[in-house]
């Protein structure tokens, strides 16, 4: 008899804690990959400016979730807004070469349905168009994101890992 006893009070023991469960990880978070082309950027009088679509950003994820964005930078995803360095090899009329350094502001406005990205160059100087750049959209619904203010939001690698983001 203290043998079915004992197997009853495990047996609950593990129940109980079988439906104790953790945050959810993914089923309401969404991520994707997107490039944006030098010709996909349009000038805007004050910034290059990209519309990207993203369905996952619906009115509950816009107005109570995350939108995340993150921008591919020498293999590190770094998250908008921030500031990017970046050097141009400029010509003059002679044909002597010089190196510009130079950095740009980047912002990000979310809205239902997805996402602005502007690019403002710091010297206010916008004559060229950014080049090609790849950027991470990431779509987190109020529920997961209340449940994880320990995540470091600004760290894609961190984002990933807790919420099971799986690269395609």
């Amino acid at each position: 008899m203290r043998k079915v006893t004992l197997f009853c009070v495990a047996f609950l023991a593990m129940c109980c804690l079988a439906s104790c469960r953790g945050p959810k990880t993914n089923a309401n978070v969404y991520s994707s990959t997107v490039t944006v082309y030098e010709s996909d950027w349009r000038w805007d009088d004050v910034s290059w400016r990209v519309d990207l679509e993203y369905d996952a950003i619906n009115l509950a994820v816009h107005n109570d979730g995350a939108v995340l964005v993150y921008m591919n930078n020498g293999n590190t995803w770094r998250q908008i807004p921030m500031t990017y360095y970046y050097s141009v090899i400029v010509e003059d009329d002679n044909h002597n070469t010089s190196t510009l350094y130079c950095s740009s502001s980047l912002e990000v406005s979310s809205y239902e349905g997805g996402v602005s990205i502007f690019w403002t160059e710091n010297d206010l100087y916008n004559g060229n168009r950014p080049k090609d750049h790849q950027f991470k959209i990431v779509a987190i619904s109020s529920t997961d994101y209340a449940a994880r203010p320990d995540v470091d939001y600004s760290n894609y690698e961190e984002v990933k890992r807790v919420f099971q983001i799986k690269e395609k």
